[in-house]
């Protein structure tokens, strides 16, 4: 009995679980494997826990070219939102973006003054183009 009890004390001593490393190694092995399950776009559900035993948080953000998922584990303490947090993110595109009519007649305009520009220069080049007098 008294054996078994110092082997315990020992135990707890010197640490009988994984390491504060493995254990984020772990839950970013849990968030990473989680990440691979989405498909893009805004449906996203998991049911995973980190490997401190709490629920994995997500989120998903419509931005202007892509869809982006943020996996969170609190972390060591629990606590969300601070250093301590394993965070995985993915972004997938989701091809919506469009020029607006004015982005568009710009960017045509440009195109045409870089290409009249440049027809005007060759036939300069060549001597076809003299100057008006």
């Amino acid at each position: 009995m008294k054996r078994s009890l110092l082997f315990c004390l020992a135990l707890l001593a010197t640490g009988c679980g994984p390491s504060a490393r493995e254990l984020r190694e772990q839950t970013l092995s849990v968030l990473n494997v989680e990440a691979e399950h989405w498909g893009g776009g805004t449906e996203f559900a998991t049911t995973a826990a980190d490997a401190y035993g709490r629920p994995v948080t997500w989120t998903v953000e419509k931005t202007k070219y892509d869809y982006v998922l943020e996996l969170r584990s609190a972390g060591p303490d629990g606590l969300p939102k601070n250093t301590d947090d394993i965070v995985v993110t993915r972004r997938k595109p989701h091809g919506e973006v469009t020029l607006t009519g004015e982005a568009t007649k710009a960017v045509e305009s440009v195109a045409g003054g870089a290409a009249s520009g440049t027809i005007k220069g060759i036939k300069k080049g060549l001597g076809l183009g003299g100057e008006k007098k």
